[in-house]
């Protein structure tokens, strides 16, 4: 890191990051992007391309900003992210402002750092990764938040991430945050996810954003209806064929030892009760 400026040691408590361990292998995330349909599965049939628009007012009319300036409206466009890839990045750069944000919004680390941050082992760093992760950026970068308050001349845009910039000749990431949304990855309550759990699921994005979603939920949770995860996982199938879906990725889960349930029918519609969920993979084959 000779030719890369050393990122700024942060004053503020970093996101309890001593509490929670966050580090290469696990991450801290809003409870609201793994509940909501911000990372779906992205089939081959599926347009990445293609902008979408979700409304999250009631998932993030809690931020600071709504509450100072009055708005009661936030939608999300962009581009679809994906959990394989995009997720990944995602969690690098919560780890990064996480350690070295909040004094400034501005973060400038080397390649090899940002990857290790985003949980790919040195082995990966070649040129392929580099593109995967320019490609990541470039679309974690497209998702814009629009608040507005209704009945009322107001509005405010950003994103999610403000400016992605990556040079290969110098080998350095800069990533820009907007300052008014910090709050934006401490809002409701913090979730650890398992980055492990989900190398567990090559290839299974289905499985994987089943994992998001059923880690995100409370203790002794409510059965989970099909419908809602449909709704999450933003499927793009029949019903017949997206709960198909569902049910295999659910049943992936359950092989790799982290949750434990039944399936019910009721009342013309399909549930997943949970029994267990095994944080550490290796409670499950103990029991």
């Amino acid at each position: 890191m000779d030719s890369v400026e050393k990122p700024s040691i942060i004053e503020h408590e970093p996101l309890n990051s001593q509490l929670l361990q966050i580090n290469s292998a696990t991450s801290v995330q809003p409870n609201v992007l793994l509940r909501t349909g911000v990372f779906t599965p992205v089939g081959r049939r599926t347009n990445a391309a293609e902008f979408k628009t979700m409304d999250l007012s009631q998932d993030l009319v809690h931020l600071e900003l709504c509450q100072k300036e009055g708005y009661d409206t936030v939608k999300v466009k962009g581009q679809r992210l994906n959990v394989e890839t995009d997720f990944k990045i995602w969690c690098g750069i919560v780890l990064v402002f996480s350690q070295y944000g909040y004094s400034s919004n501005t973060v400038k680390l080397s390649f090899a750092e940002f990857a290790k941050h985003c949980g790919y082992p040195s082995r990966r760093f070649d040129k392929n990764l580099r593109r995967q992760i320019g490609e990541s950026l470039e679309r974690i970068q497209s998702q814009s938040l629009t608040f507005r308050r209704k009945d009322a001349d107001k509005a405010v845009h950003t994103g999610m991430l403000l400016r992605a910039m990556y040079d290969g000749e110098a080998d350095v990431v800069e990533l820009m945050a907007d300052e008014t949304l910090w709050d934006l990855y401490t809002l409701d309550y913090q979730v650890l996810v398992s980055l492990r759990v989900l190398s567990k699921l090559p290839r299974a994005e289905v499985a994987q954003c089943l994992y998001l979603f059923f880690t995100s939920l409370p203790n002794n949770p409510h059965p989970v209806s099909f419908e809602r995860l449909r709704e999450r996982l933003r499927l793009e199938s029949c019903k017949k064929e997206a709960n198909r879906k569902i049910k295999t990725g659910i049943k992936k889960l359950e092989s790799i030892g982290y949750i434990k349930g039944s399936f019910a029918v009721r009342n013309g519609e399909q549930y997943y009760l949970i029994d267990q969920r095994y944080k550490k993979l290796e409670a499950s084959l103990a029991v």
